[in-house]
């Protein structure tokens, strides 16, 4: 009986097995941390160590780079909003699972600016470690030198995270007496300053947690800087020193009410900038932004899920000026809120009706701004497309139109003057030490600007993982927000205000700050290749014991034009019109790891270039810019090769002393021009725009 009842069993659930079933219910689990869009790019936990990079912020930043994203991206966190990415952004690297880089569109569909890309970095569930970093940098020509010690404590647990971090670093100055060429060809800078003094030291504190069912967010960070330079001003040298503090809180909170996914910040920052020397100065401005996003699905299509976001912002800033003795306060408020929907038209998943064109998504949205003193209320529209015919090939397309208030800092950041630099002086003829003003310009209007663009990417392919990208872009701005033209005789004739010569006619300083300008347009085609090509392991189950990241990228500068104003010519930059702009940039970089020894090479190459002296016509007078190429190259080994005993996800960094040493413009390359007749270009001297030259950094780091 007892060897009877196994087989009557077995046979049971076999009959049962053959009988049909019918579910009540399927829940299907996907993959964790996955953003709302396919991504464009992924890269694994091998590609982010290969980057040789100290934290996720640095990450980002190499990502950045290889994109040659204008500006910094939206940052997401295992697929959704948080309420400050900041919180995640100290981590060390291995702290991440994955890295996806969303197609163009994302923008919109997460709420925010559809111009900018958006990042998805996927965290490990645990993670803990001490982390101690010390640097030291010096140029192979002498002259300054940078020391720097970084600590960190970084913990994760799911939604749970802690950070505390301190950081400070000291550069001494490089005079114009300890670069010979420069006191040979310009003598009076003897005695002034190339690149000034800095002290720097900083503390931050990031957390995030839970209070009942909503998740927590608190970072408050404490930042002083201190530089010092020396400048010929009326004929005598002349020391200014500056000192920045900086004090910044944020906190918020996010969850689900009414059906929505809702996060809810506040940010408060206080900085005080003094300056005593060329001019005297205190400024202190106090700012504070409120935010508030939500997202929900508004109804289940055969595609998919339609999408909306929803996200408002009021930011209010003051700011208190003391400037020899004269006191200015200057004040703004702005309000700014923004509406998204996401629509998916087809999808593989539909079967014939839509399987056989793949997955095409729609994204619409709007926005209404209310900017105060910059100008009228503004109003934006966008639009976009993300076509997926199989899950190698994309095709994305973004158009948006939108009027841009200048930002706090544009308008109300400190005028400091910078250390000296040196110019080539088109209406004397000759090369001149300036002192650059910077900060903000409180008249700045708001600017409308349209953009369009259109992008495919491929991929991966074979062993190597073969991917490659190009998109074109179409952006027009007017009563564009932008920085001063080059010096030429043009520029100087629409801005006389902005160039400060002395009694002889003499220039010596440059106002530098934001202006607005009538148009400004530009088209550009950007393409990419990317391949992460394996080391060792070749034969059939022999370990992989590396692998070699190459990314090659190249910008095509189409069109580039500025209009200041009706009454002057267009200034079309890429043949010289206040220009100075190359036509092709180039980058190649690789990122590899071989075992212990890992290897970042980063070469960039840019073309020539011109600056005209008069607008619309070549001139023996113009500065001819030759093409440069710069190569840096970092090396780095763990001196301990055993690995840490751990029960902790994500640790994949040995524990061990790790060195890393780097050289940067490896060849030492520098700026160079000549004049329009062909002979040396005054201020381009070896060591008139780049006097560090060839740069050595040995890096010590280590886990403990």
């Amino acid at each position: 009986m007892l060897f009877c009842l196994p087989l009557i069993l077995t046979s049971s659930v076999q009959a049962e097995a053959l009988a049909p079933v019918q579910l009540d219910e399927v829940v299907v689990v996907g993959r964790r941390g996955a953003a709302r869009l396919a991504p464009e790019r992924e890269l694994g936990t091998e590609e982010i160590d290969n980057l040789g990079a100290y934290d996720i912020g640095q990450v980002i930043n190499r990502i950045s780079e290889n994109l040659g994203l204008q500006q910094p991206p939206l940052v997401i966190v295992n697929g959704r909003r948080v309420v400050d990415p900041r919180n995640f952004l100290g981590f060390p690297p291995d702290a991440l699972s994955r890295l996806e880089i969303l197609p163009q569109q994302a923008g919109a569909t997460y709420g925010g600016d559809p111009t900018r890309r958006v990042v998805n970095i996927v965290l490990v569930p645990e993670f803990r470690s001490r982390d101690g970093l010390a640097r030291a940098s010096r140029p192979t020509a002498g002259g300054t030198s940078t020391l720097a010690v970084d600590a960190r404590q970084s913990q994760l647990k799911e939604t749970d995270t802690l950070q505390f971090g301190v950081e400070a670093g000291r550069t001494t100055s490089l005079r114009a007496d300890e670069r010979s060429g420069v006191v040979r060809d310009n003598p009076e800078r003897e005695g002034g300053t190339l690149r000034p003094a800095t002290q720097t030291a900083a503390a931050n504190l990031s957390m995030t947690g839970t209070l009942g069912d909503w998740a927590t967010s608190l970072t408050a960070s404490a930042q002083e800087q201190r530089s010092r330079f020396s400048s010929q001003v009326a004929g005598s040298v002349l020391d200014t020193r500056q000192a920045t503090s900086i004090l910044t809180a944020s906190g918020g909170v996010s969850g689900s009410a009414y059906g929505w996914s809702v996060r809810m910040g506040l940010d408060a920052v206080a900085i005080e900038s003094r300056q005593n020397g060329v001019s005297d100065l205190t400024a202190r401005n106090l700012s504070g932004v409120a935010n508030l996003s939500a997202d929900r699905t508004l109804v289940d299509l055969p595609a998919g899920p339609m999408l909306m976001t929803v996200d408002a912002q009021y930011s209010h800033a003051r700011t208190d000026t003391d400037a020899s003795g004269q006191e200015t306060a200057q004040s703004s408020q702005a309000l700014d809120m923004r509406s998204g929907l996401t629509l998916p038209i087809w999808s593989a998943q539909q079967g014939e009706r839509g399987g056989v064109w793949g997955d095409l998504l729609v994204t619409l949205g709007g926005r209404l701004s209310r900017l105060d003193t910059a100008g009228a209320d503004g109003q934006g529209f966008n639009a976009g497309f993300a076509w997926t015919p199989s899950g190698r090939y994309r095709f994305t397309g973004q158009w948006s139109r939108a009027t841009d208030a200048p930002t706090r800092d544009q308008r109300f950041a400190p005028a400091l003057y910078g250390a000296p630099q040196t110019v080539y002086d088109f209406r004397s003829g000759e090369a001149v030490e300036i002192l650059p003003l910077t900060g903000g310009s409180p008249d700045l209007r708001a600017q409308d600007t349209q953009s369009a663009s259109i992008g495919a990417s491929a991929g991966p392919f074979g062993r190597w993982g073969v991917q490659g990208n190009v998109d074109l872009q179409s952006t027009r701005s007017t009563d564009a927000i932008g920085a001063l033209p080059a010096l030429t005789p043009a520029t100087e004739a629409a801005f006389p205000n902005r160039f400060l010569r002395d009694a002889t006619g003499r220039l010596f300083a440059v106002d530098q700050r934001a202006i607005n300008l009538q148009e400004i347009a530009s088209d550009t085609l950007s393409s990419g290749l990317t391949a992460n090509i394996p080391l060792g392991g070749a034969a059939p189950g022999s370990p992989r014991r590396g692998s070699v990241q190459v990314s090659i990228s190249h910008t095509w500068r189409l069109a580039d034009r500025l209009i200041i104003r009706d009454d002057l010519p267009t200034f079309d930059r890429l043949s010289g019109d206040g220009g100075g702009v190359s036509r092709h940039q180039l980058t190649l970089k690789m990122d590899g790891r071989f075992g212990r020894w890992g290897a970042n090479l980063n070469a960039a190459w840019r073309s020539s270039a011109r600056i005209r002296r008069d607008v619309g016509q070549d001139g023996p007078q113009d500065l001819a810019l030759s093409p440069l190429t710069t190569v840096g190259l970092k090396i780095s080994t763990v001196l301990e090769t055993k690995q840490a005993e751990t029960t902790e996800a994500g640790r994949r960094r040995n524990d061990g002393l790790r060195l890393e040493l780097e050289i940067e413009n490896l060849f030492d390359a520098r700026p160079d021009a000549t004049l329009g007749n062909g002979l040396p270009a005054p201020g381009y001297g070896r060591d008139d725009q780049d006097p560090l030259g060839r740069t050595v950094r040995l890096t010590a780091s280590r886990r403990f």
